[in-house]
């Protein structure tokens, strides 16, 4: 096998996981959090920014597609900066 097909299925790969096992944590806890109600209003849009822009990180991130702990601390840090928490 081609080593660009290596890389390209490892990295859709490894995409796939953190988008799925992240967004619909971020989206509830942003439903809860307070600030948030701009993010609830147009959830489907966020949803899409937040995949693209995953997909040109997710070489950096991704030990949150395996591991639990940086899976919290990761949506805990992301709901957080996007409504303005300081908690």
């Amino acid at each position: 096998m081609e080593v660009w097909t290596m890389v390209s299925a490892l990295w859709l790969s490894t995409w796939a996981m953190c988008y799925g096992r992240t967004v619909f944590i971020i989206t509830h806890m942003v439903e809860l959090k307070e600030g948030g109600e701009l993010i609830v209003g147009y959830k489907y849009t966020h949803m899409v920014i937040y995949a693209i822009t995953l997909f040109f990180i997710t070489p950096l991130i991704g030990q949150i597609a395996i591991f639990e702990k940086p899976r919290k601390r990761w949506c805990v840090a992301y709901v957080n900066a996007i409504c303005k928490g300081t908690e």
